[in-house]
């Protein structure tokens, strides 16, 4: 007797329904990070531990065994890794990662050499730099030039030129040296006002028992220069005019740091608006360092809270007064940075809006330079990738993670007014500091972080 087509075709058709599912679920958990364990003899959930660094062909050292190179994926079985990345030629990068099943895990060491490459910029004594706004161009005096026509205000190009050589005099020292001079760039970078001022012993006559009179500061004059060309002499004092200029550059600003400033939670805005000083958002505007004037607790994390996967290292919800601290727009995570310092002169305030009477006063203008320039009232600036902050302590040049990690040494070299900045793209990092010169010869230098 002949068996049924029909019956026959349908169990192919189940049978092939059945592999079917079977196939999509195994490679649903296969994708999920399932394994099958011999030892266990069952199907255990993995996590996926991304590895990535700069540059890249890292060995990457798990647990104290060499494992894999980077760039690379590994499937783990859950649980605390300690992870270690490394070069030759390079600072290791350590770190402790929690992998959870069916989770992604990421690392993005950013490694810096041991030895770096250095090259000078200015030969002739440097005293006096200022980086503008965007990051690209250097403000610099010298003053020490075997010609002395050639002593005075320069604006170097860091980005797209070979260092060295697109080095334009602005201003020379007639009258006037630059060195001694408060440099503030617009915040287009198109001019550069020159503030001098002398400090003068204190008038008052009464002063509490055991107190000494402080020397206060008074503008003399100011000079308004392009940054294109060589601005002719004699140079005209604008002083009567900051009071203007003042309040056209705040409301720039203001329109620059509202935008970003949006971009965070409504509980931090308020800190860093009112209850915060020393504000500067990371180059991408996705983190900020703050330091509090108050003590208080930051929220829960409801960002972290609503993602799979966030950062491991320990977090700070608790505000002290005095105490600086990072937030990371994108995991919500709050750490403390302590190793930040600040300066017992001046405190930047976020300009969020221009003063409707200004007055020409030292200070408006110190908060105007304090508004993109780190260095000038602490020892840090970000780093061109966000991801690592630049200090500068009695050890000279060092980079650390923004979660407080990895502290690493770039060069003991301290130098002057911690002016240590990085280029655009991070593969310089430049410095005003003495290096085998006279003690108290600067120039800057470039370092090689490639």
């Amino acid at each position: 007797m002949s068996k049924n087509p029909k019956k026959r075709r349908l169990l192919v058709n189940i049978i092939t329904i059945i592999f079917l599912c079977v196939g999509t679920l195994v490679a649903i958990k296969f994708a999920k990070g399932y394994r099958p364990s011999l030892q266990e003899k069952t199907i255990q959930g993995t996590g996926l531990l991304s590895l990535t660094s700069y540059p890249k062909s890292a060995r990457v050292i798990i647990n104290d065994k060499l494992t894999t190179v980077t760039d690379d994926k590994l499937y783990l079985t859950p649980g605390n890794y300690n992870v270690v990345i490394e070069k030759d030629g390079f600072h290791s990068w350590t770190k402790n990662l929690p992998v959870k099943a069916e989770l992604v895990t990421s690392t993005d060491a950013r490694l810096f050499p041991i030895i770096t490459s250095t090259s000078p910029i200015t030969f002739y004594q440097v005293k006096n730099a200022s980086l503008n706004p965007d990051g690209t161009k250097i403000a610099y005096t010298l003053n020490n030039a075997p010609q002395n026509i050639s002593n005075g205000l320069y604006v170097h190009s860091i980005s797209g030129n070979l260092l060295g050589s697109n080095n334009l005099q602005i201003a020379e020292n007639i009258g006037k040296d630059f060195a001694d001079s408060l440099l503030i760039w617009s915040p287009d970078s198109s001019q550069i006002l020159a503030i001098f001022s002398e400090k003068t012993e204190s008038t008052k006559k009464t002063l509490p028992a055991g107190r000494q009179a402080l020397p206060t500061e008074r503008l003399t004059s100011a000079y308004l220069l392009s940054t294109k060309e060589k601005n002719s002499n004699p140079l005209v004092d604008v002083t009567i005019r900051l009071p203007l200029i003042i309040s056209q550059w705040q409301d720039q600003y203001a329109k620059i740091n509202q935008p970003v400033l949006n971009l965070f939670p409504d509980f931090l805005q308020k800190i860093l608006t009112k209850d915060s000083y020393n504000v500067y958002f990371s180059p991408d505007k996705e983190k900020v360092l703050y330091t509090a004037k108050i003590n208080q607790t930051l929220p829960d994390n409801a960002i972290g809270s609503s993602l799979p996967n966030i950062n491991s290292s320990p977090e700070v919800r608790n505000l002290l007064k005095g105490h600086s601290y990072i937030f990371d727009l994108k995991e919500g995570t709050n750490y403390q940075f302590d190793i930040a310092t600040k300066s017992s002169e001046i405190q930047k305030d976020l300009i969020l809006s221009s003063t409707a009477t200004p007055s020409a006063s030292l200070n408006s203008l110190k908060q105007l330079k304090a508004q993109t320039e780190s260095y000038y009232v602490g020892n840090f600036s970000w780093y061109s990738n966000s991801r690592q902050v630049i200090i500068v302590n009695s050890n000279g040049i060092n980079v650390i993670d923004y979660d407080g990690q990895n502290l690493i040494n770039i060069n003991p070299g301290v130098p002057l007014n911690n002016f240590a900045i990085p280029s655009i793209d991070g593969s310089k990092l430049i410095s005003l500091t003495n290096l085998n010169q006279k003690p108290e010869s600067f120039n800057l230098f470039s370092f090689d972080l490639k």
